[in-house]
């Protein structure tokens, strides 16, 4: 009863409530919505971009792929979002695989991330410069600054494998090839083109009754230009084979599918056979561009090249080496060893590197009293018409004192008998120079003036040994002097030079031409004696002579 009487109670209640008309009114409310931005700050690692490539040679070549890296940070209070990698290619390159886009990671605050550009050079590749400009761009124009990789590409270099030698030997010792009894065909195969190429495989058909004694298939691998690689085909001619010869048609393949080759190798029954030592031809083919190559002395190739002239500077260039065929009852042994190489390696120095125009510079091999005596004559008439001329005179040769120990350059065709008639006095040379007026004088002599025994004539050393008379200079004049005193002037047989020559060339190559005459003395000094020891257990001393108007110059003095 109780329970009837509360639910009741309950209902009555609800009922009330629901009767009633409840009515109210809320305050007016205000919201103020900012939008507040955090921004990233976007920022390239310091040292962290780099190019790298498959052969790692820094090079993108053709059917390689590479890939330029850095690290992106974010040094910001916001998160870095919606980013984009964009890139820009400028050149003339063709056949490049890049992405122009291409989307990032979120960077949280404070944090960074690791990019990864690929790039992919095409069959078609042309050689050439590729620069690659990259900027992190950002929705709200809070970009990273961009930055550029440049780099060079390398067009398609085709691999050539073939086979470039083959010979048969037999197992048992006698070198006739027998049935029944083992015998090989030794091969070489060789990449002779540029390019290198992997997947190399060898494969060699032989005729029915011939069996292969370890199988027909061989795997090279990948071979680089010049690179070659041996096999031995191991076979056996059965009872049953009737033909004369045995023809072997080998294959070559390699990976791009397109650059092997084909040859066949022919061998008869009881025919003799060569011996089983197999030689190698491509060791020898590279070694013969080894030597092919050295023939030339470092300082005569790449010559640097200056392309300002100087209108008023002029030289003298002489080279005496052939003493021998003008004059009787003198050897080989007398000619001075690679004075005219000294002499056309200076003169290209001279115009290529040191301005001086091509008509103003004269040079002489193996000239006689008479050409030299005319050309020094010539030299100083050219620097007397121009009040500001700078003169050169170079030589490369023999020298000799006279009785009187007073020093003479040996023209081809003069002996001890006519030197003092036929030669040409460093006394007289030096006056006739300075007689000039030129603004600038410099000698360069590779060349000693010792002497013997008259009768021994000219020695093959660039000289004997008797210590000469140091010569007075006047005018303002420097003379670069090979070697001091008794003193050879030795040949630089490795270089193909005068020692003296060698040095001098290879510090105009290192500096272009721009070195002051105080660096080019004490270089050459130095080079020479050190060299000169090393290679031929002698010492040679180069010194200069100095006039008394430039002592206080000289050693600033250059060729620009």
């Amino acid at each position: 009863m109780k329970i009837y009487t509360l639910l009741f109670c309950i209902i009555t209640t609800f009922s009330f409530a629901i009767a009633q008309n409840i009515s109210g009114e809320s305050k007016p409310q205000s919201f103020n919505v900012k939008k507040i931005i955090i921004p990233p700050i976007l920022m390239v690692k310091e040292g962290s971009i780099k190019f790298s490539d498959e052969n790692q040679n820094a090079r993108l070549d053709a059917y390689e792929n590479a890939y330029i890296t850095f690290v992106l940070q974010n040094n910001g209070k916001g998160a870095a979002i919606a980013l984009s990698c964009d890139i820009s290619i400028s050149g003339e390159v063709s056949g490049l695989n890049i992405e122009n886009s291409q989307f990032l990671e979120t960077i949280a605050p404070g944090k960074s991330q690791n990019v990864s550009i690929p790039i992919k050079g095409k069959e078609n590749l042309s050689s050439g410069k590729v620069d690659v400009e990259i900027t992190v761009k950002e929705p709200h124009g809070l970009d990273c600054d961009p930055f550029h990789v440049n780099f060079q590409t390398l067009r398609f270099q085709e691999p050539k494998i073939e086979f470039v030698d083959g010979v048969f030997s037999s197992d048992d010792g006698r070198n006739v090839l027998k049935k029944k009894i083992p015998a090989k065909l030794n091969l070489v195969v060789q990449n002779t083109g540029q390019g290198k190429t992997e997947g190399i495989a060898v494969e060699v058909i032989s005729p029915a009754n011939i069996l292969a004694l370890d199988g027909n298939r061989f795997n090279i691998g990948s071979l680089s230009p010049g690179e070659s690689s041996s096999i031995s085909y191991s076979f056996i001619a059965t009872s049953q084979y009737n033909n004369e010869n045995i023809i072997f048609k080998t294959v070559v393949k390699e990976g791009y599918g397109k650059f092997g080759s084909k040859r066949d190798f022919i061998v008869s029954i009881n025919q003799k056979l060569e011996t089983s030592k197999l030689v190698v031809q491509g060791e020898k083919f590279k070694e013969t561009e080894i030597k092919k190559e050295y023939f030339a002395s470092d300082v005569d190739r790449d010559v640097p090249q200056n392309l300002t002239y100087y209108p008023n500077k002029y030289a003298l260039v002489i080279g005496n080496e052939d003493y021998s065929s003008k004059q009787t009852n003198l050897s080989s042994e007398v000619d001075v060893a690679f004075a005219r190489s000294d002499a056309n390696s200076f003169e290209n120095y001279l115009i290529k590197t040191l301005g001086f125009e091509k008509q103003h510079v004269i040079v002489l091999n193996d000239a006689t009293s008479g050409e030299m005596s005319r050309e020094i004559e010539k030299l100083v008439q050219l620097g007397n018409l121009d009040g500001n001329s700078e003169i050169v005179f170079y030589y490369a040769g023999h020298g000799l004192p006279d009785d009187n120990k007073r020093p003479y350059l040996l023209p081809v065709d003069v002996s001890t008998i006519n030197l003092e008639s036929g030669g040409i006095s460093l006394k007289d040379l030096y006056s006739k120079l300075a007689s000039s007026n030129a603004a600038k004088i410099t000698v360069f002599l590779d060349a000693c003036f010792s002497g013997g025994g008259r009768d021994l004539g000219v020695l093959s050393a660039r000289g004997v040994k008797i210590r000469p008379k140091e010569e007075m200079l006047t005018g303002n004049m420097i003379v670069f002097a090979s070697s001091s005193g008794e003193e050879r002037s030795l040949p630089f047989e490795e270089k193909k030079h005068g020692f003296f020559t060698y040095f001098l060339l290879k510090k105009l190559k290192e500096t272009k031409g721009d070195v002051n005459y105080g660096e080019l003395s004490e270089y050459i000094r130095n080079e020479v004696m050190k060299s000169s020891l090393i290679k031929m257990s002698m010492i040679q001393t180069p010194r200069i002579n100095i006039s008394s108007a430039i002592e206080d110059q000289w050693q600033k003095w250059s060729f620009r």
